[in-house]
């Protein structure tokens, strides 16, 4: 493909891949080191685990156990609590919102093989994002359906569950789905069905609204968050066989187990949070995090800052922040930024209306401020306080195990200019490269095109087998990531770029290339 033009249709899947090897460097780092081995083989080489870090798991662990019970039962949040302290590795590659990406959902399968080879684990912990907005890429705002013509409009199908209004709201602060917004998306989806969307579909989506999002349970939830952390875990019960032996998932909001982790460290003077109150270190780390993607632009935060124009203010609502994020009254996230204000140092921002926010960095002010909903943790102080402080190994998408790496070196090389070598040797620890992204192994055949397997396709098309599940383990890295290329191409390419018709016709050689490569399934 070059400058949006499919240049060779034959190899178009191979000009594809070199498209999200430019974009996502790690995607190309570990095709080339990895890319011939089998999915278990690779499973088994980033599912590493640090022998020491600098604050206890064991933090970790009792958060967990409070966020879970009240949500998925007791049982369930000893076990979850358990396992993780048996086997310290998450899943921070997905978004938080109940997942019928098929990319998150196969990433969630994979790392689920992972588990399922380890004596004595049953859950799968995944760490989501919920600070995105609910019409984020992976479409928390409702479902995704896969098995329709990617030739014929926006593909995949969305059905929206969420108002369009409230579609820039981030996930974690969105009300819950009640009876009446649940009967409005089941007429939506006969309206779909009129539209001639396969039947097996139709009916699978139904029998989980009316079965999972209508139960007592979920209905009980005031938030969206929290009933997403149900539905994710009984939907993802439904996919496999009971012979598949597959451990439960377990979806955890990273940013609310990050809030419980820095109440904690905020009021700790040895934690590695409290790095943050040195004036001295928190401005060095300012300064090396700006080049750090996941961070923030320094240029255009104060930019912002200063007043500047609209489509400025609009262009820094994609960008990151410093520490911490902001919230607004309509529950909208404000970058930040440091600044010092007659000696005292603050996180400064400003709303789409040009309404200055302020926040004190010293301990009780941002315990009160995280209280209160007033701020909600930052990538960066998400990984400080669980990858970094706690050597807990995250294994993430193709843009974390870029910036990861980075972050734990800025701290690593702030401590040791401070002498605190001890303290920067155990942050080394940490394994902060694992990804685990990009890749599918399960596909719809659709007429003479492969399309990738969303959760309401595996539900129309069966529970996932032990016998398929072994196919899976054998699979080829490189060809998992050929699978996915659909949802990669997107995620990673522009707008503009992705305005070509590449879609269809990447299906069709797909269905060529990958036949005997994945499992396939067919719908009807």
């Amino acid at each position: 493909m070059n400058n949006g033009v499919i240049t060779d249709k034959q190899n178009l899947a191979e000009q594809l891949l070199s498209t999200v090897c430019r974009e996502a460097p790690v995607v190309d780092r570990v095709l080339s080191s990895a890319g011939d081995l089998s999915v278990a083989e690779y499973l088994q080489q980033i599912c590493r685990v640090s022998q020491i870090s600098y604050q206890p798991c064991s933090d970790i662990a009792e958060v967990i156990h409070e966020y879970v019970e009240p949500l998925l039962g007791e049982q369930l949040a000893k076990r979850t609590a358990a396992d993780f302290l048996k086997h310290p590795v998450v899943l921070t590659a997905n978004h938080h919102g109940v997942d019928f990406f098929a990319q998150s959902v196969q990433g969630s399968l994979l790392f689920g093989l992972a588990k399922r080879r380890i004596e004595g684990i049953s859950t799968i912990p995944v760490f989501s994002c919920a600070n995105i907005p609910l019409d984020n890429v992976t479409y928390p705002r409702g479902a995704l359906l896969y098995g329709t013509d990617c030739n014929d409009g926006i593909w995949p199908l969305r059905i929206p569950f969420y108002s369009n209004k409230l579609r820039r709201q981030p996930v974690a602060r969105v009300k819950g789905l009640d009876t009446n917004m649940l009967q409005l998306v089941l007429k939506r989806v006969q309206e779909v069905a009129a539209q001639g969307v396969d039947s097996s579909l139709i009916e699978s989506l139904l029998q989980l609204i009316e079965d999972e999002y209508l139960s007592e349970e979920v209905q009980a939830q005031q938030s969206y968050s929290a009933q997403s952390v149900i539905l994710n875990e009984r939907i993802w019960s439904r996919l496999f066989t009971a012979s598949a032996k597959m451990p439960q998932l377990v979806t955890i909001e990273l940013e609310v187990l990050t809030q419980k982790l820095l109440l904690r460290d905020l009021r700790d003077s040895g934690s590695l949070v409290s790095l943050l109150f040195d004036k001295g270190m928190i401005s060095k780390l300012y300064q090396r995090l700006n080049s750090v993607a996941g961070c923030w632009d320094q240029d255009l935060l104060e930019q912002r800052w200063e007043g500047r124009s609209d489509s400025e203010m609009k262009q820094m609502s994609g960008s990151g922040t410093f520490c911490f994020w902001g919230v607004d009254k309509r529950f909208r996230r404000i970058p930040l930024m440091l600044v010092e204000d007659l000696g005292q140092r603050m996180l400064c921002g400003c709303d789409d209306n040009g309404v200055e926010y302020r926040y004190s960095i010293e301990a009780e002010p941002l315990a009160e401020a995280i209280n209160q909903g007033q701020l909600m943790p930052s990538v960066f102080s998400c990984f400080l306080a669980i990858s970094l402080a706690r050597g807990v190994t995250c294994l993430g998408g193709y843009y974390q195990a870029d910036y990861l790496p980075q972050m734990q070196q800025c701290v690593v090389d702030l401590l040791m200019q401070e002498g605190q070598s001890q303290k920067a040797a155990l942050v080394a620890e940490s394994f902060t490269d694992g990804y685990l992204s990009g890749m599918q192994a399960i596909m719809i055949e659709q007429e003479s095109t492969l399309l990738p397997a969303g959760p309401l396709e595996m539900l129309a098309t069966g529970e996932v087998s032990i016998e398929e599940l072994e196919f899976i383990s054998g699979i080829n890295i490189r060809d998992a990531h050929s699978a996915s290329l659909a949802e990669t191409v997107a995620d990673v390419l522009s707008g503009d770029e992705q305005e070509i018709d590449w879609r269809h016709t990447l299906a069709c050689i797909q269905s060529e290339q990958l036949s005997d490569k994945v499992v396939i399934r067919r719908l009807g």
